[in-house]
């Protein structure tokens, strides 16, 4: 291709024009490589960056998204809190763990019966609660020689890792297998510490009911779009968890676990949008 033109027009339309031989129209300029045209190699048209998409993936968040999206944070927090007061109430309180786990037992039968796979699911809670009961003994006896400073320690990480590494995504394929695995894991070292078994059973199904299933419920009803549902079985949560604080006479943790919540919720979605 000949690139000496005067004016960006090939030598052989130049010549044309020199001996004055009619001159055909240049052909339209195509954005093809493999193409052999009549325009000189560094000519550039008015159509090259005619499809040139900018920041394509980009999307702008508002304040009332990002404080949705961020309050699924505290959320399953408290969902883990609960879990761990609840150990406490039974541990050290000797409360009856048989009540509350009813209560939530009752509420997931409820909110199942909503679901358009309700026999499924209903069966599935079967299916879990009936294996839960026959390896109580076994789950109560797990790490019956571990220390209890031990216990605590690896239910600390357990309970770190379980937060961090949650799916928080609003993905219709949410598969949280990690978190679904570090929840078990911490309700059965937990269970290793009661005084019976029918207390491992009824704290387990509890954890699991609390730590795996409200969460996924969650998840259904925000993917269905219902977020004021979701509000509210978010402020149900932290209501749970305040009366339990309060029922454990843990009332300065009060204020510990509102500042976190409203900092995590209110706050970090600004930081996160003045980046």
């Amino acid at each position: 291709m000949d690139s000496d033109s005067q004016g960006g027009i090939p030598a052989p339309y130049q010549q044309e024009q020199l001996y004055g031989a009619p001159s055909s129209p240049l052909p339209p300029w195509k954005k093809l490589l493999y193409l052999k045209q009549p325009y000189p190699d560094n000519y550039t048209d008015k159509s090259f960056l005619s499809q040139l998409k900018k920041n394509k993936p980009l999307s702008k968040y508002t304040y009332r998204k990002l404080v949705e999206d961020f309050s699924l944070i505290p959320f399953y927090m408290s969902c883990i809190l609960q879990v761990i007061l609840l150990f406490v109430g039974i541990h050290v309180e000797q409360w009856d763990p048989i009540v509350p786990t009813l209560v939530i037992t009752t509420l997931s039968f409820v909110a199942f019966l909503f679901n358009k796979n309700a026999a499924m699911n209903m069966k599935s809670l079967m299916v879990i609660t009936f294996i839960l009961l026959i390896l109580s003994p076994i789950l109560k006896s797990l790490s019956k020689s571990t220390s209890s400073d031990s216990i605590w320690a690896i239910s600390f990480m357990l309970c770190l890792a379980n937060a961090i590494f949650h799916e928080y995504s609003l993905q219709m394929s949410y598969r949280p297998i990690l978190s679904t695995n570090i929840s078990l894991s911490n309700a059965i070292v937990l269970a290793s510490r009661l005084n019976s078994t029918l207390e491992a059973f009824a704290f387990v199904l509890f954890a699991v009911e609390v730590n795996i299933l409200l969460p996924l419920y969650d998840v259904r009803i925000r993917q269905l779009g219902y977020d004021r549902l979701h509000w509210a079985l978010m402020l149900t949560v932290v209501l749970f968890v305040t009366s339990t604080f309060y029922m454990l006479d843990f009332i300065v943790y009060i204020v510990y676990y509102y500042v976190m919540c409203t900092f995590i919720t209110l706050v970090l979605p600004l930081v996160y949008m003045y980046l």
